[in-house]
């Protein structure tokens, strides 16, 4: 029987925050976690039944989220872009508008993987050239790999092309480079297809354990980028 809580917006019932299963196969390289994790996506993000507020855990909603969930940008959500990313978009604004970056790139990184389920990919494109600006000019080595991955994905080749060149300007560890040269060799050959980090490795290569809901760097990611 799965647990309730109560929703921070409007205090109605609500099913609580999911626990992924621990993913058993490599992650790919914008860090979506393998399965069994990978097939729980639709359950990452919960959705009020009453307000429809969307969240990781309704009940740790700050008190500025009510205002947005009742804004005509949130209502105006439902009617555009796939059905199928409307959870994560919902987040994603909610993140946005009480400053939280972070969160509102990773859940539309996360809505783009549910367009990738659904095939529709120029909703998917168009989710991750939005995370891209996001994470544009970063410092931090596992989101400037994972933003390279994404401008690849999203068919942006050019500006992946001259992020992959800033890149290996940086010290970078041999994981690093490594993961640099497989994607300098997907741009060049205009390859928009989903890889494993694995691919980009040479055997053996240890299998990450790296849960939806957690910071890559806080684990596979962190022991990964210092070899």
């Amino acid at each position: 029987m799965s647990q309730t809580i109560t929703c921070a917006v409007c205090g109605a019932p609500a099913r609580a925050a999911f626990a992924a299963p621990q993913p058993e196969i490599a992650p790919d390289l914008d860090m979506r976690p393998g399965e069994p994790a990978r097939s729980t996506l639709p359950d990452w993000i919960q959705q009020c039944p009453r307000c429809r507020a969307a969240a990781p855990d309704l009940s740790a909603l700050p008190k500025a989220a009510k205002a947005i969930v009742e804004s005509d940008a949130y209502h105006a959500l439902s009617t555009s872009g796939l059905e199928e990313t409307l959870p994560f978009r919902r987040w994603a604004l909610i993140c946005e508008r009480t400053g939280d970056h972070p969160q509102q790139a990773e859940a539309l990184l996360q809505a783009a993987w549910a367009a990738d389920d659904a095939a529709v990919m120029t909703d998917a494109a168009r989710l991750r050239t939005e995370v891209a600006a996001l994470w544009d000019g970063t410092e931090d080595v596992e989101l400037g790999l994972r933003r390279l991955d994404v401008l690849r994905r999203a068919g942006l080749f050019d500006q992946a092309a001259a992020w992959a060149d800033v890149l290996a300007a940086r010290q970078q560890g041999e994981t690093g480079r490594l993961i640099l040269a497989f994607q300098k060799a997907r741009i060049a050959t205009r390859d928009v297809g989903r890889h494993l980090i694995s691919a980009a490795l040479p055997p053996p290569s240890a299998t990450p354990h790296v849960s939806h809901g957690k910071r890559a760097q806080t684990g596979f990611w962190s022991r990964l980028l210092r070899k």
